[in-house]
């Protein structure tokens, strides 16, 4: 009985202690959006941004790159954890005209001016197949694929190295 009034002062402390503005739970679908963006000018400009020391990017960490017949599967780690995050891959306009195909892309991350600190890993599909790209399982199999984070230049993944 003598610890009654310090266990009542720490449950209240700790139901105080919580506030509206902790962030609450998402699922992967509202971490992270994606697109693909398939524009010469788009690509340049990111190219252009990645020249200069405050690339257009919001920072993240490039994990993994794998496939799965047309779907490109992109692991990234970044800051956040309040705001839903937004992911675009950005191809140039070339037609490649080598065996295996050989294309570099870019991809921006947009957190939406997430100010929270959690560390947060989301996995991103993007169907090739259903873009104007229209790659099939074959194409993606052997394709040369470099994808270079846009707010690193220096963090690289490969497909099919």
């Amino acid at each position: 009985m003598k610890n009654l009034p310090i266990i009542s002062l720490a449950l209240l402390l700790l139901s105080v202690s919580c506030n509206e503005s902790e962030p609450t739970e998402m699922s992967d679908s509202e971490i992270a959006t994606r697109q693909v963006i398939v524009d010469q000018d788009s690509f340049d400009q990111a190219w252009s941004s990645l020249q200069t020391s405050a690339p257009d990017s919001d920072p993240f960490d490039l994990v993994d790159l794998r496939n799965d017949s047309t779907l490109l599967i992109i692991d990234v780690a970044y800051g956040g954890g309040c705001e839903q995050h937004t992911f675009e891959l950005i191809w140039p306009e070339v037609i490649t005209m080598i065996y295996p195909p050989r294309y570099t892309v870019i991809l921006n991350h947009d957190a939406h001016d997430d100010n929270c600190e959690a560390y947060l890993s989301s996995t991103l599909y993007f169907d090739l197949n259903e873009t104007d790209l229209g790659f099939t399982p074959d194409i993606m199999n052997v394709i040369d694929l470099t994808i270079i984070n846009g707010s690193n230049g220096d963090d690289v993944l490969k497909l099919n190295d």
